[in-house]
């Protein structure tokens, strides 16, 4: 009515600056942790993810599926879930579609200790169970994850034998990850597949790190760039 410009720019808040090695590295001795940055040629051979690989558990221990090629993340697609504070199954069955869209096989473990063996994944469990600050339990439990996991087209892997992982790898060399060696244990934790699903980088390795810390893992890091 003023005879104004029918011309508008709308100035929204750019994206959070990346948190880089060196951040993390800060973060983690905050908690009482030694932790280095590292080139890749100085650890294990890192493998180049496949479509055929798992969207796995962090967990170093040896598991009965073959599909080693996939990105390690907490409890697999759990990860994303806590990450974006989705607790509903129809939620987890969305994000394991995502999951498949983008190039992995969604997945979640149990172990052959734990009753009922899902609960054998530590991540979901601490979920579960509200001890992860900052994420709200879900609304099912390990048997319905898993059964809804497999509905959308996902696996189900038991791991063996007892955590005896030595240091936790963040691994932010994109594309790749490490196989587990149950002879030489390692929690993985591929930091670059957090840009892959646009999570909230802090939120994420600060539950990876009270994961750990809960579960009584080695409070012990080597953060892998590329060479």
């Amino acid at each position: 009515q003023l005879g104004g410009p029918l011309k508008a720019k709308l100035i929204v808040p750019g994206p959070p600056p990346s948190l880089t090695p060196e951040d993390v590295v800060g973060v983690l001795k905050g908690r009482g942790w030694e932790a280095e940055i590292v080139e890749e040629s100085s650890v294990a051979p890192l493998i180049k993810t496949s479509p055929q690989g798992l969207m796995k558990c962090v967990d170093g221990r040896p598991s009965d599926h073959s599909a080693m090629d996939g990105p390690k993340a907490l409890g697999g697609v759990y990860s994303i879930a806590t990450n974006r504070g989705v607790t509903d199954i129809e939620g987890l069955k969305k994000i394991c579609e995502e999951v498949k869209e983008k190039g992995s096989i969604p997945s979640c473990h149990g172990d052959e200790h734990a009753h009922p063996a899902p609960m054998g994944c530590g991540f979901f469990k601490l979920w579960s169970q509200s001890k992860l600050d900052g994420i709200p339990a879900p609304q099912f439990d390990s048997e319905e994850g898993k059964a809804a996991i497999m509905e959308a087209g996902g696996v189900y892997e038991c791991l063996a034998g007892k955590h005896e992982e030595k240091v936790v790898y963040i691994n932010f060399v994109e594309g790749t990850t490490l196989a587990p060696n149950g002879d030489d244990q390692a929690f993985v934790v591929d930091a670059w597949m957090t840009g892959t699903y646009n999570l909230d980088v802090p939120k994420y390795l600060v539950a990876a790190a009270s994961t750990v810390e809960q579960l009584g893992g080695p409070l012990k890091a080597k953060l892998i760039v590329p060479n």
